[in-house]
Formats: structure tokens, sequence, C-alpha cells
């Protein structure tokens, strides 16, 4: 019986999983069908017509791709964590307002783990760019989402860029990795299984290979994170200043020159520990008192 239940716990993970990127469709979905219904009505015109409205309106750089998915879904996501969780999913999830403390730890998280995971971006496109599979993916999957967005979205303000692809992001995909399948998980099978399957997972949700183990080393802070704080509040914090970091170097086409050597790589990652040493000292400081 307890085996059935960890499997189905894993099971129901992948459901959640795929579902952020199910529903952001189906938003976008909506909000086109809206877009098309209130400028034709009921009686829709040809297919070719409307891609060539939606090319002439410049669609595709506008807020509706990067700002209605991105928060629209939100809509969905909180009610569909609420049904899931019950009445009192404020408080599983864990609502409370964190410390400053925890705060000023968690925002000095930022930098080091950008870090790292640019480098592990770098090392993994390489790879995949000259490996034995590269074949196997296409230029579109190779190639880093960010770079994508770098291309599609210039033209798009500051602003709409930090709400679309900073904070609706962080709020969205921690409800789901971190208030919904890092805390089952973790309490199916432990703070450390359940905390490895919930990185994968995450990594997983960002499609591209590269950008997939780019994204392992933060998805294992923000699980420990949230373990040790117990408020959803921190990892979304993580998660929406790392993503700012990522949009504003996009926004303004800034990229430190600076080659990060095993050396750099280290220091940096000896630093991030530290924080986290010295964090889990103070906490349990905070217990005792």
């Amino acid at each position: 019986m307890k085996h059935s239940k960890r499997w189905w716990s894993i099971f129901e993970a992948c459901l959640w999983t795929c579902s952020y990127q199910v529903l952001q469709a189906v938003v976008l979905a909506l909000f086109l069908a809206l877009l098309i219904t209130a400028g034709y009505g009921f009686h829709w015109p040809p297919q070719s017509e409307i891609m060539g409205l939606a090319l002439e309106l410049n669609l595709d750089r506008s807020f509706l791709l990067i700002g209605v998915t991105s928060l629209g879904v939100l809509f969905l996501i909180v009610p569909m964590v609420r049904v899931r969780l019950g009445r009192d999913f404020r408080k599983i999830i864990g609502w409370r307002t964190p410390r400053h403390e925890e705060v000023i730890f968690a925002v000095a998280t930022v930098i080091p783990i950008a870090i790292l995971g640019d480098l592990l971006y770098e090392l993994s496109r390489s790879w995949w760019a000259t490996g034995p599979v590269q074949h196997l993916f296409s230029q579109a999957v190779q190639s880093s989402s960010l770079d994508y967005l770098r291309s599609t979205f210039e033209g798009v303000s500051f602003p709409v860029l930090i709400v679309a692809l900073a904070l609706g992001p962080a709020i969205g995909e921690e409800l789901i990795f971190r208030g919904v399948i890092g805390r089952g998980l973790v309490q199916r099978f432990g703070p450390w299984s359940g905390s490895i399957i919930t990185a994968i997972l995450f990594a997983f949700a960002h499609v591209s290979p590269s950008h997939a183990v780019a994204t392992l080393p933060i998805a294992f802070l923000l699980q420990f994170l949230y373990i040790k704080t117990g408020t959803i509040w921190i990892p979304i914090l993580v998660h929406f200043c790392n993503n700012l970091l990522a949009v504003s170097m996009m926004r303004f086409d800034f990229v430190p020159e600076i080659p990060v050597t095993p050396l750099i790589a280290f220091g940096f990652l000896s630093y991030l520990f530290t924080i986290l040493a010295t964090y889990e000292s103070r906490r349990r400081s905070w217990v005792a008192t």
C-alpha cells in the first residue's frame, strides 16, 4: 500500500509538472479566441485572414504572449492548488511572512547561484552542440530560451518583461514545484530523495536540454530554502530575483565578459555554501529562542 502511494505521488508530480505548460497554452488559446470573437463576432474569418491580422498587429511582440499567458495562468493555478490542498492550503504551503534575516540570506544566494547556473549552461550547450546526441535535437531545442526571448521581445518595455518573465513564472512555478510537488514528495520520500525528484522535474519543465541542466543548482537551492524556512515566499523571492537578473541582462544586452574558470566557480560555490551554513546556524538560534 505504501509502495503504491509513492508511485502515485510521482505520477501526480509529473502531471503537475506538465500542467504549467498546458495551462499557459489554454490561457493563450482562450485569450486569442476572445480577441477574435470581439473583432469578428461568432462568425470567424478563414484561418489565413486571422494569421495575417496577427502578423499585421505584431502580436508575437506584444504583451499577449509574455503577459497574458504567464499572469493569466495564475488565475488557474491558485484555484487548482486550493482544491488539491483543501481549505487550509495557505497554512500547508507556508504563507507566513518571512523574517528579515531570512530575506537577507536568501537574496545573498542569487548572484552565486546565477553564476553557477550560467557555467552549467555554457558547458551543457557546448556538449549538446558537439556531443554524440546532437543530431537528435533541432536547433530550436538546442537554443537557449533566453536567446529566443532576446530576439523575440526586443521592443517590449522593461516593466512588462519584469512582470511577465520574472514575477509571473516565479509565483506560478513555486506554487506548483514547492507548494505542491516538492512538499508532497518530501513527505513521501524524505528530504533528500524528495528534493532530487523535485529538482529533476523542475529541470524537465524547462524543455531545452541546456536550460534544464542550468536550472538544477537553483532547483536544489529553492527546495533547500523552502524546507528550512517553511514559507513559500522565500523561494518565490529568490526565483523572482534570479529571473529579474536574467531579464535585465537580456533587456540591456549585458553579459559580463568574465571567464568562469573552475577556480572561480569553486569560489562562488564556497561562498554559497558559506551563506547557507551561516543561515542554518542562525536558524537554529531562532528556533532555540
